[in-house]
């Protein structure tokens, strides 16, 4: 399956993936080239959220792709956003430095951690992949704010309300 009409072009691709490998856990982008996932430290080019399946299939009313990058859309989130749905969660790739001051109910990332990280190339299921476009540096990586907005509690739905 081919990436959705709203992802970059060959070469931005090129460009995530030349940013996103200084941060290999092994220099190596063999995996990659494979289309599998490779481990990636976070806390060197970012930090990331790991956000539980749960919250957004409830906001999304859904596990449905398009009702879930449609909560993150209109978060004002439109990149940087890893599905991992094996395992029961969504990675937020955030700016570098975000988890020594995170507050919110999911739990962020930051040095000494890693996660999987897909191709940059690979958009669709099974398996580790981009939700929405891969970053191609630091200014396309999600704002914390509106991840911390995203994914913290809503009273009135949580306790039986709207």
């Amino acid at each position: 399956m081919k990436p959705p009409s709203n992802w970059p072009a060959v070469d931005a691709g090129a460009a995530a993936t030349e940013w996103l490998s200084q941060a290999l856990l092994l220099p190596s982008r063999g995996e990659w080239v494979r289309g599998d996932s490779a481990q990636v430290l976070t806390g060197v080019l970012f930090d990331a959220v790991q956000i539980p399946v749960e919250v957004l299939h409830f906001q999304a009313g859904s596990a449905d792709r398009g009702a879930v990058e449609a909560v993150f859309r209109q978060a004002g989130i439109d990149s940087a956003v890893i599905a991992q749905p094996a395992y029961g969660w969504y990675y937020a790739l955030v700016p570098l430095g975000t988890a020594r001051s995170w507050d919110a109910p999911c739990e962020c990332f930051g040095v000494s951690h890693s996660i999987a990280v897909p191709a940059p190339h690979r958009a669709d299921p099974p398996g580790v992949h981009w939700l929405l476009t891969p970053p191609d540096g630091a200014a396309s990586l999600c704002d914390p704010e509106r991840v911390r907005k995203m994914v913290a509690p809503r009273r009135g739905r949580q306790e039986g309300g709207t």
